[in-house]
């Protein structure tokens, strides 16, 4: 398994997952108050800083995704080892359009076979928020 911190960026054909620094705080400072209202821009840099460290220290995945041909940033995806090791690999979801279909289809069919062929994961379990 290769170091995670070289997964990145990654296209699919509609978007580009990239690590979370390369977007804007105050975005996903947005995204995130709509799970924690009362986050504040600090605790989002915190957040991002920890989500970075996991990467870093082959943890887990973290990206943001951004849309190839207009940059928006509409969501965060991570992937997670499940009890530990990637043979159960846990993806969440977390959109800022919470309707957004074809997102969800892009990622998942695009991370199933990442995981199964980078992580080499058996299992995957997709989380939306």
């Amino acid at each position: 398994m290769a170091k995670f911190e070289l997964y990145h960026p990654i296209l699919t054909p509609h978007y580009q997952l990239n690590w979370l620094t390369n977007f804007k705080v105050k975005d996903i400072n947005a995204l995130r108050q709509t799970i924690n209202p009362n986050e504040s821009m600090i605790e989002t840099a915190t957040y991002i800083n920890r989500e970075m460290s996991t990467v870093m220290n082959d943890q887990a995945l973290t990206w943001g995704v951004g849309d190839k041909q207009t940059d928006c940033f509409l969501g965060i995806i991570t992937l997670a080892p499940v009890n530990g090791t990637f043979e159960t690999t846990e993806l969440t979801i977390t959109r800022v359009n919470g309707n957004d279909q074809t997102l969800i289809d892009e990622i998942k069919t695009y991370m199933t076979e990442f995981s199964k062929n980078q992580l080499q994961s058996s299992q995957l379990s997709v989380k939306l928020k």
